[in-house]
């Protein structure tokens, strides 16, 4: 079964939120208070609406309450973002994700209900000020306060070396996911595997095995 999830607030962040969530099968609802916006992506989304989202009534009436998930994608507008989270939360949708542009407003939005508040801006400075310090990485997201997944490729000094010889755990923090080699996963991960320089890692990682790699 498709999940279904809300988009509120249909700005450059909002839109591709909406229109990637569709390109990977889920079904869309898109809102926003502009009548333009709405109609930019009206055909490109399951359903697009345009309501006052400082009106919970209105919120109500667009369907939030069938919803997997809200994206609150309103980050300049507080009292907006805070109105569909009590509403998405009154309704008891499982999942409330929260655009924010700043830190004290964060915390407000954590407060009433948001389960995670993400700041696009400051996290791709943050991503790439990582990526910048840590070459191997090539993607890099954070899923959690500790928690990031990243892939990276295999470090000249890693080559030929086993997993169990390099005990990535210990020196780094970081957990194999998947193994890769032109796009492929590599079967049987065991202990004895030896990297090669063509190999991609998927790994999890934490804050702390973060500040190791980058030394």
């Amino acid at each position: 079964m498709k999940k279904s999830f809300a988009v509120v607030g249909l700005g450059r962040f909002g839109t591709n939120v909406a229109l990637t969530l569709m390109e990977s099968g889920a079904q869309v609802l898109a809102i926003d208070s502009d009548p333009e916006c709405v109609k930019r992506i009206s055909s490109r989304v399951t359903c697009a609406v345009t309501v006052n989202v400082c009106e919970t009534e209105s919120l109500k009436e667009a369907g939030l309450e069938n919803m997997d998930g809200v994206v609150v994608a309103m980050g300049d507008n507080l009292e907006a973002s805070a109105m569909t989270i009590i509403t998405a939360k009154e309704l008891g949708v499982p999942y409330i994700l929260a655009k924010s542009n700043n830190d004290e407003a964060a915390k407000i939005l954590s407060k009433i209900g948001a389960d995670k508040v993400i700041y696009p801006e400051k996290d791709a400075g943050i991503n790439v000020a990582r990526k910048l310090l840590c070459s191997n990485f090539l993607e890099f997201f954070e899923i959690s306060d500790n928690v990031n997944v990243a892939e990276i490729s295999v470090r000249p000094e890693w080559v030929g070396k086993t997993l169990k010889e390099l005990d990535f755990r210990r020196s780094y923090n970081m957990n194999i996911i998947l193994v890769k080699e032109d796009g492929r996963s590599i079967e049987h991960i065991t202990p004895e595997l030896q990297l090669k320089e063509s190999y991609r890692l998927l790994v999890t990682i934490s804050n702390e095995g973060l500040k190791r790699m980058m030394q």
